[in-house]
């Protein structure tokens, strides 16, 4: 028996075999012919994985799968992408060498940006340039055949690894490298399934091939179980089965603590899905749905009539409830997977435009918000006001109808943004969200392999920072939701009510636990505790 202990990316509890996803590197040896020879292999093993990838995205199981395959498609046609290649394969190098040294570069670039659900995106770009390697080097390009329901191992998870298998057939996910941020782990939360990630290195080799129990509300997959091991873990099984099937009373119940204090809490999406949205307001989504990102939209090229159809499916799914929306970011790091392939500030700016036209377009159908990211003080707030004035002036111009009234608001993600709360209420924000992850790793200046292990949101700074902008929107009536926390830390949201905290996004499989909690908070003896 062993155990291995890592970051609970879903909760569950499970118990099967372990099936290793097996990459298949050792022993490989290459022979490197001349250089054209080298390009014709590799233009032909680029066409053959486009045409792989466009066969999966037919049969995708939702638009964030497709978009993840349409963005695979992209970078392989990506000019700076080919040459970056083809340059390599002219000094000499073989052509599955060169995709290799395109991945390092690319996915590098991805990995160094400081938002961990950019971050992850890194691994789209392995999926697709191992997708070529592997045809250059002749291997398979198919996931393990699951004949009996299994536990899916692996260093890390590719999104491919998990597109073409019955999902029936997954018990749950557990992974050496992987993030709660990465594919593999916002896949087993929307399925329902555990999922335990940064289990160590060495893990996928000992499971394989074994049984375990996997128990994600520990944080621990335990290999070559005992007896009693197993059958302990199967009676909390059948007990969670058994909730699990029952309505669940805290749905329906009323959001108030015991004291008569009312919350919201609203849930997140990574994309339009509907499957996403309605788990959300299924799963008790009072407040609506919280934070949808946009970044595939942009990495998917979708033009304005296609973002305003997007859009206008989030309220048609959303059910009448406010639904808010994260701009993606004109400004950020040149890893990011949309900058790789606009070339220049204006291009960016125009992107921007663009977005902010079809959101205006789409919030005459329904209660329709954006929040901004990356707002570092007044000043960036101010621009980003100027550049929704334009977009209001241009559909003027064209004499399309738009809703002059849609809502804005800014992101608190870091500690400048933070200390000018008051100032950036006074020029107009009408709402805002505080990121508590991201404000605790920027102003604890984490690095990025530690941030699943320390993260430390209700640190005394983190606190007193979160204090005072919710004390200042307070006296102005400006609206404050807290997101960015993390599933380990869900208790500590009592405390931030406490604080002043009434509205709360999170993860759709925390929805139930943290109003559990909140339910059960009883203020009145407690009202003004500083932090």
């Amino acid at each position: 028996m062993r155990i291995f202990t890592g970051t609970t990316a879903a909760t569950g509890l499970t118990v099967g075999p372990v099936v290793r996803i097996d990459r298949g590197m050792v022993g490989l040896h290459r022979i490197v012919s001349d250089p054209y020879r080298e390009r014709a292999l590799y233009d032909a093993a680029i066409v053959l994985a486009k045409d792989e990838l466009m066969q999966l995205q037919k049969h995708a199981q939702d638009q964030q799968d497709a978009d993840i395959l349409m963005f695979q498609v992209a970078l392989l046609e990506d000019e700076s992408f080919t040459n970056e290649i083809g340059d390599y394969i002219a000094a000499g190098a073989g052509s599955a060498a060169a995709v290799e040294r395109a991945e390092r570069i690319f996915a590098g670039r991805i990995s160094n940006i400081e938002d961990d659900y950019l971050r992850e995106r890194s691994v789209d770009v392995c999926d697709a340039c191992r997708r070529v390697v592997d045809i250059l080097d002749g291997r398979p390009r198919r996931p393990p055949e699951l004949k009996t329901p299994s536990i899916l191992a692996a260093d890390r998870f590719y999104p491919s690894d998990l597109f073409s298998m019955d999902r029936e057939m997954i018990l749950g996910l557990v992974s050496e490298r992987d993030s709660v941020n990465s594919h593999a782990a916002i896949m087993a939360r929307s399925m329902g399934i555990p999922a335990i990630c940064r289990l160590g290195e060495g893990m996928a080799v000992t499971a394989g091939g074994h049984r375990a129990v996997l128990d994600a509300e520990q944080g621990t997959l335990t290999v070559d179980p005992t007896a009693e091991q197993t059958a302990a873990a199967r009676r909390r099984i059948a007990v969670m089965a058994r909730r699990r099937y029952r309505p669940d009373p805290l749905v329906g119940k009323p959001s108030r603590t015991r004291d008569g204090t009312s919350f919201t809490i609203l849930g997140s999406a990574n994309s339009s899905d509907p499957s996403e949205m309605q788990a959300a307001m299924k799963n008790g989504a009072n407040g609506g749905i919280g934070l949808v990102r946009t970044e595939s939209m942009i990495l998917n090229n979708y033009d304005e009539d296609r973002q305003v159809m997007e859009y206008r499916r989030m309220l048609e799914n959303g059910d009448g409830y406010p639904v808010v929306v994260r701009l993606f970011d004109p400004g950020a790091d040149d890893g990011a997977p949309w900058v790789q392939t606009v070339k220049t500030v204006a291009a960016r700016e125009q992107l921007y435009d663009t977005q902010l036209r079809a959101l205006l377009r789409a919030a005459t159908d329904g209660p329709l918000c954006a929040v901004v990211p990356m707002i570092c003080g007044v000043q960036g707030w101010d621009d980003f006001t100027l550049t929704v004035e334009k977009a209001k002036e241009q559909l003027r111009r064209r004499g399309v109808p738009f809703n002059e009234e849609m809502a804005f608001g800014c992101m608190i993600e870091v500690p400048a943004s933070a200390l000018e709360a008051s100032e950036i209420m006074d020029h107009g924000v009408q709402f805002l969200y505080i990121d508590l992850d991201d404000l605790a790793n920027f102003i604890y200046v984490q690095p990025q392999n530690e941030r699943e292990e320390r993260r430390k949101t209700d640190m005394p700074v983190v606190r007193r920072l979160v204090q005072e902008v919710l004390d200042a929107a307070n006296e102005r009536n400006v609206p404050v939701v807290l997101c960015g926390i993390p599933l380990n830390q869900l208790n500590g949201m009592p405390d931030y009510m406490r604080l002043g905290a009434r509205s709360f996004c999170v993860e759709n499989a925390c929805l139930t636990e943290l109003k559990a909690s909140l339910l059960d908070l009883d203020m009145s003896d407690q009202r003004g505790q500083e932090a």
